[in-house]
C-alpha cells in the first residue's frame, strides 16, 4: 500500500471514530453535564450519608440530627425535601416520601407515609414536624399526599423532570445516564438511570455511565428502599425522576405531570387550603435538544 493510500485509510479510520461518538452524550449535552457534575463531587470512597445524629432509638435521633458536612453532595439543593425519618419510628428509613411543593408529596403507592408523623431536617439543621390530612392515588405505584401545614422555606421541594425531557436526554435500552439514588439507610448515590421505556425510568447499578461515577459508587437497591427518591442532579438542583417501585425501576413522573397536578388541586381545595400548589417542572433549556 502506497503512503498515499495508508494516508487515506488512517483518515477514513479517524473519521469512524469521531463519527461512532454519541451525539445524545457527547460535550455539551445534558446527558454530559450530568455525568460530569456529579464526577466532579465523587472522590472515592464516598460518604453516601446524607445526615449524622446520636445513635439511639429516640426522637433525639431526629431531633439531634444534622447534615453531614462530609457527605459527597453536601449542600446542593433539594435534599431536605425527602424527610429523615418518623416520630414513632425514628431509625427507619422505609416508605419515605418527598416534597414536590411547601404542603404536598409524592411517595409509591404500596408505602403509607400517611400513618406517621414525618421529620423534615431544614438546611439550618433543624427539625420540623408534619402529618398527613389526605393521599389519593394517581396510578402506576404513585400517590400524592398533602400535610397539615406548609413546610417552612427552609425545608426545600423538588422540582420534577419536565415533559418535554426526552428532547434532551437519550433514549435507548443501551443509553445509561447518570442519576442520583437514595435508600432506607439514608444513603444518597450514584445511580445509572436509563429512560428508553414509555413511562417508566429504570436503574442498573452494574452499568457504567460515560464521563460519570465510578461504578464502585453505587449501591443495589434491596427490600424496604420502595418510595425513596430517584433524582437527576443539574447544576446545584436535584431534580426528581421517579420514585423506587422496583429494585430495578419506578414510575417517571414526566409521564403524570397532569394526573398529579390535578390530584394536588384536588387536595388542596379538598381541604380548603389558601394556596394550590401545582408541581414545578425543571427547565432544560440551557442544553441543546439532541431529537
Amino acid at each position: 500500500m502506497t503512503k498515499f493510500f495508508r494516508a487515506l485509510a488512517l483518515l477514513a479510520l479517524g473519521t469512524n471514530i469521531v463519527s461512532a461518538q454519541d451525539p445524545a452524550t457527547a460535550p455539551g449535552t445534558l446527558a454530559y453535564h450530568l455525568a460530569t457534575n456529579a464526577a466532579a463531587r465523587a472522590t472515592l470512597p464516598l460518604d453516601r450519608a446524607v445526615f449524622n445524629g446520636p445513635n439511639s432509638v429516640g426522637l433525639d435521633h431526629l431531633t439531634g440530627a444534622h447534615w453531614s458536612p462530609t457527605f459527597w453532595l453536601h449542600g446542593v439543593h433539594g435534599l431536605s425535601a425527602t424527610p429523615i425519618g418518623y416520630t414513632n419510628y425514628p431509625l427507619s428509613g422505609q416508605g419515605l416520601p418527598t416534597l414536590v411543593s411547601p404542603r404536598h408529596y409524592l411517595c409509591a403507592t404500596h408505602m403509607h407515609p400517611e400513618a406517621f408523623t414525618v421529620a423534615f431536617l431544614d438546611t439550618n439543621n433543624v427539625v420540623c414536624f408534619r402529618r398527613t390530612l389526605q393521599k389519593v392515588d394517581v396510578g402506576s405505584d404513585t400517590s400524592v399526599g398533602l400535610l397539615d401545614n406548609d413546610v417552612p422555606a427552609s425545608v426545600e421541594y423538588l422540582p420534577v423532570l419536565p415533559t418535554d425531557f426526552m428532547s434532551y436526554l437519550p433514549a435507548t435500552s443501551t443509553n445509561y445516564v447518570q442519576g442520583i439514588g437514595m435508600n432506607q439507610a439514608f444513603y444518597v448515590f450514584p445511580q445509572p438511570m436509563c429512560f428508553w421505556s414509555p413511562g417508566s425510568v429504570t436503574w442498573d447499578p452494574g452499568m457504567a455511565v460515560p464521563h460519570g461515577v465510578s461504578t464502585n459508587g453505587d449501591v443495589p437497591i434491596g427490600g424496604g428502599d420502595s418510595s425513596s427518591p430517584e433524582m437527576l442532579l443539574v447544576g446545584n438542583q436535584l431534580v426528581l425522576a421517579s420514585h423506587i417501585y422496583s429494585a430495578r425501576g419506578g414510575p417517571n413522573y414526566a409521564y403524570q405531570i397532569y394526573a398529579i397536578d390535578e390530584k394536588m388541586h384536588y387536595l388542596s381545595t379538598n381541604n380548603h387550603c389558601a394556596s394550590d400548589y401545582q408541581l414545578t417542572e425543571f427547565s432544560l433549556g440551557n442544553w441543546p435538544k439532541i431529537r
